[in-house]
């Protein structure tokens, strides 16, 4: 009599590990490189486009959503919650980066997450995003998503699912670092999404950016666990036993 099946355990695949860790350096790397310019664009739209979710979210509208070449950008929201709505966009673009970064575990997510992203962005260039360096821009992302979704191999759209979660959760926590936590100079005055909720609550600004970073520091550190983490099929078990032979 044999027995036997197929085991599936989780487990951090060292192949994905050193994926990551390549990432993370190259992300430092390329930092000043014109060759990342067009993705840190890409999570000041993400950041941008979170103000305005969290608006709608909250019962408000949104009258108009612009970036800018020097990695610029505003959203004109008009009701809502605005304590939320000012909150939502360094922790938004880092919830986006994650949520990215996490699907890049399953080649059969590819097509699912950048439909997704593809779908936000013809959203935001046929409702919010008026002027026609922000439309060109996110039309040419919504190009650049189908190409890489539906187009190339499932590998090659997991690696750079995986490549983009990872740079917009970098720089979402570089965005919130530089932006609220940096020193300026006493003579600089930065007007950031800190401030602003500062003015609407009265919340050191300074604190409110910390919470924001160990948010944020959390959720990637838990996220990147899980993008690492994949199934892992177990060998064969079985057992068997042999009957004595038959006495004569």
């Amino acid at each position: 009599m044999s027995t036997s099946g197929n085991n599936q355990t989780e487990g951090i695949s060292l192949q994905s590990l050193m994926l990551q860790m390549m990432l993370l350096c190259a992300v430092f790397y390329l930092w000043s490189s014109p060759v990342l310019h067009p993705i840190k664009l890409m999570v000041v739209l993400f950041h941008e486009m979170s103000h305005g979710l969290m608006a709608l979210l909250t019962g408000g509208d949104v009258i108009s959503i612009v970036i800018t070449s020097d990695e610029g950008g505003a959203c004109e929201t008009e009701g809502g919650i605005e304590a939320a709505i000012v909150s939502a966009g360094y922790l938004g673009s880092m919830f986006v980066g994650g949520m990215v970064l996490y699907l890049s575990r399953s080649k059969q997510a590819v097509p699912v997450a950048f439909g997704m992203l593809t779908l936000l962005m013809v959203a935001a260039v046929a409702t919010v995003l008026r002027d026609d360096y922000s439309r060109t821009f996110a039309s040419c992302l919504a190009g650049g998503f189908i190409f890489l979704g539906f187009i190339t191999p499932p590998a090659f759209g997991a690696f750079f699912l995986r490549a983009i979660g990872t740079f917009t959760c970098v720089y979402s926590l570089f965005d919130i670092y530089w932006d609220v936590l940096a020193d300026h100079g006493e003579e600089v005055m930065m007007m950031n999404d800190a401030t602003a909720f500062s003015q609407i609550t009265g919340a050191d600004p300074h604190l409110v950016g910390m919470m924001w970073m160990l948010a944020s520091v959390v959720f990637f550190v838990v996220v990147m666990k899980g993008a690492l983490t994949s199934l892992e099929g177990g060998g064969e078990s079985s057992s068997s036993a042999k009957a004595a032979p038959a006495a004569a």
